[in-house]
């Protein structure tokens, strides 16, 4: 059976991410699991983008009720951000664990299509540009 091991760490902090940088060099996991939105798995790889320098979040919404959002900030010594980096850099798989914000965002308030009374219509509508389409591949601008 493979080593595992769990670095409880919540919330940022240097101190903390000094410590699980010095670990996961230690360790050199070929898998790390960080808690965050799974929904948000294809962006990871921009972490490792040359012109990526936090302060970063990651913004999750709802595009028929964007007011109904969650941010995932991350500084230089997030804890998140650390393993982020450290597990692309080593070639590891690297993966957000927690319950999908499409489920924790899905609260039954509006129809789909239909914004609520006195809410906003979607981000797109609102800016008066068309969707995109996310590019094959995870949307990883070109470096």
């Amino acid at each position: 059976m493979p080593d595992i091991r769990l670095f409880g760490i919540r919330h940022h902090g240097p101190g903390s991410a000094r410590s699980l940088k010095a670990a996961l060099e230690a360790f050199a996991p070929d898998c790390l699991l960080i808690e965050g939105p799974p929904d948000a798995d294809a962006l990871i790889p921009l972490a490792a983008h040359e012109a990526m320098a936090p302060p970063v979040a990651l913004l999750v919404y709802r595009p028929d009720q964007p007011r109904t959002c969650a941010f995932f900030p991350f500084a230089a010594f997030s804890p998140e951000w650390v393993a982020m980096r450290h597990g692309i850099a080593a070639g590891a798989s690297v993966r957000f664990i927690d319950l999908p914000h499409a489920i924790q965002l899905a609260d039954g308030f509006g129809a789909p299509g239909n914004p609520a009374e006195g809410e906003a219509a979607p981000v797109a509508e609102a800016a008066g540009e068309p969707l995109q389409e996310e590019p094959e591949g995870g949307g990883a601008p070109a470096p």
